[in-house]
């Protein structure tokens, strides 16, 4: 497998939606050469960013298929296919597959906590069933199960398992897959976190967050200068990042929700031109000072 597609700076791209929910298919097509043409090399559909938890498995199938229709740029295709059942995780493989995905996504079960003999059974079963490339979702900071560093070591060596996309801001815990995972094993490790973008340069992983898409530049430059091994330059480009990282809070006067986060993106991207502001499910209606607060946050980057 050429390992390379998995490589580089990708982003958790938002979902564009139309004033009645449905998928705003322009938007989708739009971004897609957007990323292209920023140096982006793959999207994420749909990421936490882009609710795919407030999404049906047909729109979420809808999403992926659009993104491939309009691959241009010849991004490589992740398709999120996350679901409590393992079951409809692996019928959403199969439909990613036939909608021109290039490797599926997936998230430990939701709401219970499993042990991790549980997530090592529940992944080998994914990777063993699944028709594409199968990359571990953890995400440390919202679910109640964690894939701890000896499950990734025992799974890592799965044939259809090809990486873990890392979210948390845990530094170590970065450095020691760096350590223990080296370029020998072909096991990709894209750092989630915007926080965590100049770690990820440093130890030479890959990149795969939310914030890459209002500002690529910063993060192609800072993987760049992480190959380069320019640490200076990674510690600029971070701190840029930091006040970047302040989007996320511009909105309803710091107000947090999983639609407010996306939102904020999407208020971004709305003044290049490229989507709406509008949220998946629920989020709120936006007014001038919301807009204007996201503007600031932008000049200060």
């Amino acid at each position: 497998m050429d390992m390379s597609r998995f490589r580089g700076v990708m982003t958790a791209s938002v979902t564009p939606v139309c004033e009645n929910g449905s998928l705003d298919t322009a938007a989708v097509a739009a971004l897609m050469d957007y990323y292209a043409e920023n140096g982006i090399t793959g999207v994420l559909w749909p990421s936490s960013t882009g609710e795919y938890f407030a999404m049906t498995a047909q729109q979420r199938r809808e999403c992926v298929k659009t993104a491939a229709s309009h691959n241009r740029g010849g991004l490589t295709i992740l398709a999120n296919i996350s679901e409590g059942s393992l079951a409809q995780a692996m019928e959403n493989a199969r439909a990613m597959a036939d909608n021109g995905a290039d490797a599926v996504v997936l998230m430990p079960p939701q709401f219970h906590h499993h042990t991790q003999d549980e997530l090592v059974e529940y992944y080998t079963y994914a990777a063993d069933h699944s028709p594409l490339p199968l990359i571990i979702y953890n995400h440390m900071t919202r679910l109640p199960s964690k894939v701890d560093i000896p499950t990734v070591m025992k799974l890592k060596d799965h044939p259809n398992l090809i990486g873990i996309k890392d979210t948390h801001n845990d530094a170590a815990r970065l450095m020691t897959l760096s350590t223990l995972l080296g370029p020998e094993d072909e096991f990709v490790i894209m750092a989630g976190g915007d926080g965590m973008a100049g770690y990820s340069a440093i130890y030479h992983m890959e990149m795969l967050n939310a914030l890459c898409a209002i500002r690529p530049d910063l993060f192609v430059e800072m993987y760049r200068a992480g190959r380069e091994n320019n640490l200076q330059k990674v510690s600029q480009l971070q701190q840029r990042v930091n006040r970047l990282m302040a989007v996320f809070t511009a909105l309803k006067g710091g107000k947090s929700s999983a639609a407010l986060f996306s939102q904020a993106v999407k208020v971004a991207l709305s003044f290049k031109g490229l989507c709406s502001a509008k949220a998946v499910q629920l989020g709120y209606e936006l007014d001038e000072a919301d807009i204007a607060n996201v503007a600031k946050v932008l000049e200060k980057v």
